[in-house]
């Protein structure tokens, strides 16, 4: 079993290198459309945000009655509308409004954790879609999704670097 003290390392952690390694874009290599399919590394961003916005944002309701809010649901009932939809209303956000979006909603998470009883974070199955406990499933919704898209940002970054020369300022 992962405690949350473990699970919010390996958080911070994977959080790190993503900022590592998007520290080092300007903002028009950030905003640049088709870096990461068809979006850009802001739009992956967003989307992160998005996602653990989500996460954050059902937690409480599963944690209290072991169900999925109606709202949320539906929203993640079809995964690439939600993921366009959400990209979307974040599109205005400049690069560095993204990243700070990213980070407010990380501190609203942890401020949210640490108001919980322990029995809570440690107690199996506190949904029934979800056998293990909050910090399982912490590193399943948000670290294990986070680090595929660092990956895949790490990979088309490095081609794309390879391929015109550079996209750092």
């Amino acid at each position: 079993m992962t405690n949350l003290d473990a699970a919010l390392a390996a958080l911070a952690a994977t959080r790190a290198e993503l900022l590592a390694l998007v520290g080092g874009l300007d903002e028009a290599a950030l905003d640049r459309k088709g870096t990461l399919g068809a979006w850009s590394v802001k739009n992956a961003l967003a989307h992160l945000a998005a996602w653990e916005e989500w996460v954050a944002g059902v937690l409480p309701e599963r944690i209290a009655s072991g169900a999925t809010p109606a709202d949320f649901r539906e929203r993640a009932a079809n995964e690439d509308r939600f993921n366009a939809l959400e990209v979307a209303e974040r599109e205005e956000l400049t690069p560095d409004e993204q990243i700070m979006e990213l980070e407010r909603i990380r501190a609203e998470l942890l401020r949210y954790l640490g108001t919980l009883p322990p029995d809570d974070l440690a107690r199996r199955k506190p949904w029934p879609e979800w056998d293990g406990t909050v910090p399982e499933y912490l590193l399943a919704a948000l670290d294990e999704h986070e680090r595929e898209h660092l990956d895949a940002l790490r990979a088309a970054l490095q081609s794309l670097n390879t391929t015109d020369g550079g996209l750092t300022a």
